[in-house]
């Protein structure tokens, strides 16, 4: 038995375990903790072992010690109901949320909201994800896989999107193919865009307020200048957080702490290069000259939006937009409301745009000056990508397709052949079966290995205006008319002129000018306050205006609203006059009101040359048309017979139908003198705008004149300078031989002529060009003058 003395020191023992095993409880939790309690316990044979921790049990562990020492550190704080964070979670959640502010939304890259918006409307996106997700530093647009719905019907199939920054796309396609659909989709942030890249899509005219003026409407970007400073100073908080950061953290973060600190710094340059270009400073004087640029004087900034038409309130937007110099910029018909002068202030804004555009356009001037890239929309619903302008796309994409046909024809040749030769020989035991076996192998292999498809040509349409017979002239006369609207000063005074049967009319000229009023005059819709408007008694005349839906009931079908207008036709003769103006197939059955505007545009021209006017009054008629439906129209107008009269800014257009140009301004009707490209050039002259246009117009000889005069003068120049060197040889040789013959100064000459090239060594062939020069390789002259080679033998 134990004496007294080994029980009372057992005891003690015993007593000072548990007060160091209590101790160690408070330290190590969790798992430890356990561990410890059960092998005081005595839990086992396993606990004798050291245990192989994984690696979620490691990270438990340094949770835990990293805890521990927090709580020591802490000596009469609270615990928090939550865990506390460490500064690399902290510099973590600040990372995202400034990436999410920056984006403008909470989502990482799509906008679920706008995605649900969207499919109320009935447009559905879908693409591939990727498990990584998208880079919120990158500065380019790159989805793969995107298939777009509209009401059901697919408009694009498993095409990619890919819009690089610094480039400038011009998005082109049939009407109603689906481009500003597609364009609704990506200003809504429906598919995968990188979060540090901000998007504005012009798609409405500004409010119209009776408080804000167009130059505050421009400058009201203080609540974004707002959200950059916040998202600044959490950026700094981040970093500060992240020198402290002594790496122990990095366990449970997904980035290294070099990786969080090139994110932060990424975004913290981007923020800082945003809040540069709101600069308040500066902020008044870009506002006020973009604004000028639109054609807003200094009074009309100073005006409420309320006071501006729609027209003019989209032109603030567009301001807005050019003002906030988003990264990605969307535009869908940028020059609809503008008149010339701000078309060509535009197009050498956007020149220098050194971010990411997409625009849809209907001129080929504009795009040509202003895009870098092409995007074809195509009718099989994918998007092909080509490098250069307008004028290069249509150059690439014709070579493309004959190369293509030309593969194509090579195959159906070899398919032809093959099958062929496999029909005559390839039953029976002859040599030549075994050929044909071997064809059949190779034609087996070919097909699938994929064949060329033949190129589809695109339908073209075929715009008609027939002959409305023959009027005497004077068809419509002005004589000294004045018009002004009732409190305003007048548009006209005092103006004459005539428009007939062969008369092809361009009217150009700042917007207020009056060029819709005057065609308003011409029509007989308004009525001249001073002289006298003649129109012939059998004249009709046939207008499309800006406003061209108000002609149309957007309750009823294509075929519908003719067969209501014009009863008396079969159904079958309009289904087929429709598609001479490519309203055809299911869009003859579709209701106006869910048809685009280019493809109700197209309703309102069939019904214009049904109407068979003798003058047609066109204003801006292709705010709305692809380039097929201009050209079409452009044939169309110079087949017709009877007289026009165009209002447009589009300068392709008026250089294909136009034999004159008015210029409306000044109260005056002025006629210009040259064709419209030298309009361009003196208007960019005056705007103080320099450099050379990328393109040239088509049916425009203006560039191939200039070419052939630079020809000519540098032709003149050569002769000049030919003769010049003559006049001077006949100087050097005529001073001293004036006086004395040739023959009494026989040494003098020898003395001043050149001394002769060496003769070649025997056998060495010398070249014809070098025969005849001296030891230099130059032709000389007495006097070591340069004699040119047409010369030398005279």
């Amino acid at each position: 038995m134990s004496s007294k003395w080994h029980q009372k020191k057992e005891k003690l023992a015993r007593e000072a375990f548990e007060r160091d095993l209590q101790g160690r409880a408070d330290e190590y939790e969790g798992i430890v903790g356990k561990d410890l309690r059960d092998a005081a316990m005595g839990g086992g044979d396993d606990e004798l072992f050291e245990k192989k921790l994984t690696k979620e049990e490691k990270k438990a562990l340094a949770k835990a010690k990293r805890e521990a020492k927090k709580k020591a550190k802490g000596k009469g704080k609270k615990e928090d109901e939550t865990k506390e964070k460490t500064k690399a979670e902290i510099a973590a959640e600040a990372l995202k949320s400034a990436q999410e502010g920056l984006s403008g939304n909470k989502d990482l890259s799509v906008s679920n909201e706008a995605a649900d918006a969207l499919a109320t409307e009935g447009t559905i996106c879908t693409f591939a994800t990727s498990k990584k997700g998208v880079d919120a530093r990158s500065r380019d647009v790159n989805v793969q896989d995107f298939t777009l719905q509209h009401k059901g019907m697919v408009m694009l199939d498993h095409s990619e999107i890919v819009l690089n920054h610094g480039n400038r796309y011009a998005l082109i396609g049939r009407n109603g193919c689906g481009k500003s659909t597609f364009m609704k989709a990506l200003g809504a942030r429906a598919v995968p865009i990188p979060d540090g890249i901000d998007v504005f899509h012009l798609k409405e005219e500004i409010e119209a307020s009776d408080t804000v003026t167009a130059l505050e409407a421009v400058m009201s970007v203080d609540e974004e200048r707002e959200r950059l400073e916040k998202e600044a100073e959490s950026l700094n908080d981040a970093l500060s957080a992240l020198a402290e950061d002594d790496g122990s953290g990095q366990d449970d973060s997904e980035f290294t702490l070099e990786e969080q600190q090139e994110k932060l710094m990424d975004l913290m340059n981007y923020v800082y290069d945003r809040l540069d270009a709101l600069d308040a400073s500066t902020a008044e004087t870009r506002a006020r000259s973009i604004l000028k640029g639109l054609g807003f004087t200094h009074e009309m900034q100073g005006k409420k939006t309320k006071d501006f038409s729609g027209g003019w309130r989209m032109r603030v937007s567009l301001a807005r937009a050019l003002f906030i110099q988003p990264t990605l910029l969307l535009l869908d018909e940028p020059t609809n409301h503008l008149d010339m002068e701000a078309v060509i202030w535009l197009e050498e804004y956007l020149s220098k745009w050194d971010k990411i555009l997409l625009l849809i356009s209907h001129s080929q001037d504009f795009m040509n000056n202003v895009c870098t890239h092409t995007i074809h929309f195509t009718n099989k619903r994918r998007l092909e990508y080509y490098d250069g302008n307008y004028d290069q796309f249509i150059k690439t994409k014709s070579e493309k397709e004959e190369n293509q046909m030309k593969r194509y024809e090579w195959e159906q040749e070899q398919i032809k052949s093959m099958k062929e030769y496999i029909a005559r020989f390839g039953h029976g035991t002859s040599k030549n079966a075994k050929q044909a076996q071997s064809k059949e192998k190779v034609l087996a292999k070919m097909i699938r290995a994929g064949l060329t498809e033949k190129p589809e040509q695109e339908k073209p349409m075929n715009f008609q205006f027939p002959d409305p017979g023959h009027l005497p002239p004077p068809v419509l006369a002005f004589h000294d008319v004045s018009f002004g609207y009732p409190n305003c000063e007048p548009l006209y005074t005092d103006v004459n002129f005539g428009v007939d049967l062969d008369s092809r009319v361009a009217l150009v000229g700042p917007n207020g000018a009056g060029k819709t009023t005057l065609v308003k005059l011409m029509a007989g819709e308004l009525l001249p306050t001073l002289g006298d408007i003649r129109p012939h008694g059998h004249l009709k005349m046939g207008r499309f205006t800006q406003h061209f839906v108000d002609v149309l009931d957007l309750e009823l079908t294509p075929l519908e609203f003719f067969e209501k207008e014009y009863p008396d036709m079969p159904r079958e003769e309009l289904r087929k006059y429709l598609g001479r103006f490519g309203v055809s197939g299911k869009m003859q059955m579709q209701k106006m009101e869910e048809l685009s505007d280019g493809q109700k545009s197209r309703v309102v021209f069939s019904k214009l040359g049904k109407d068979c006017p003798h003058i047609l009054l066109l204003d801006e008629p292709t705010n709305h048309l692809d380039m097929e439906s201009i050209d079409a129209l452009a044939n169309a107008v110079n087949e017709f017979v009877g007289g026009m009269v165009l209002v447009s800014h589009d300068m392709r257009l008026i250089s294909q139908v136009a034999k004159e140009i008015w210029i409306c301004d000044n109260k005056r009707i002025e006629k210009y003198k040259g064709d419209i490209q030298s309009f361009k050039m003196d208007m960019r002259a005056e705007m103080g705008i320099e450099g050379e246009q990328k393109g040239q117009l088509r049916g425009d000889a203006s560039v191939i004149k200039k070419d052939d005069s630079k020809k000519d003068k540098k032709k003149k120049e050569k002769k000049t300078i030919s003769v010049e060197t003559v006049k001077e040889e006949e100087d050097t040789w005529g001073d001293d031989a004036k006086d004395e013959s040739p023959l009494d100064n026989v040494e003098a000459v020898k003395e001043s002529l050149p001394a002769p090239a060496p003769a070649p060594a025997k056998g060495s062939y010398v070249p014809p060009h070098l025969r005849n020069k001296d030891g230099n390789g130059s032709a000389s002259a007495p006097g070591g003058r340069y004699i040119p080679p047409h010369l030398r033998n005279k």
